[in-house]
């Protein structure tokens, strides 16, 4: 196993990634303001994009990211618009198709790593972002334990509120 192969690191994916990805987004928007950028070249430029998008930040989620990329090639597709007068709805529709074929396998992988690890349980229990492995202070709030939060004395200038019976008012239980 002397082969150049097996010494490459995921790390080093990574910064090649980051650097391809650069390169692409360069590419893209030197296509977008020459207005140069047709239809095979825009879907092959997002697909490469997106792909060493998601291998350059493997720490970030990839809907987040492929969001993010929308949304910039949106924009792109827009200042191309203001520059040439017209809006190139189908490089659009192309461009935002490829990424979400992107994204398609991906959470297909994630479906199935969901079914091999319990298929009985729901998705909802299962989900990485409402039950994250690093503890429940990551959990989004309603799924958050409560706070314990000191109990303060009441202030002599504010009168007390209470939500039970008072012996003294009209007010009887229920079921009385």
């Amino acid at each position: 196993m002397d082969a150049l192969l097996s010494r490459i690191t995921p790390g080093q994916i990574a910064r090649f990634a980051k650097i391809g990805a650069l390169l692409i987004a360069f590419a893209l928007t030197a296509g977008y303001v020459t207005d140069r950028l047709t239809l095979e070249l825009a879907g092959v430029g997002a697909f490469f994009l997106a792909t060493l998008t998601l291998l350059a930040l493997p720490g970030q989620r990839s809907s987040e990211l492929l969001g993010a990329l929308a949304i910039w090639l949106t924009y792109a597709e827009f200042m191309a618009a203001v520059q040439s007068g017209q809006f190139n709805l189908w490089r659009w529709a192309i461009v935002l198709a490829t990424l979400s074929l992107v994204i398609v396998p991906i959470k297909v992988q994630h479906l199935r790593q969901l079914a091999r690890s319990n298929p009985y349980r729901s998705i909802a229990e299962q989900d990485r972002r409402i039950w994250p492995a690093s503890g429940q202070s990551a959990a989004p709030a309603p799924y958050r334990p409560a706070a314990v939060v000191p109990k303060m004395l009441p202030d002599a200038t504010l009168p007390a509120i209470g939500f039970g019976p008072d012996a003294d008012g009209d007010l009887v239980p229920a079921g009385a």
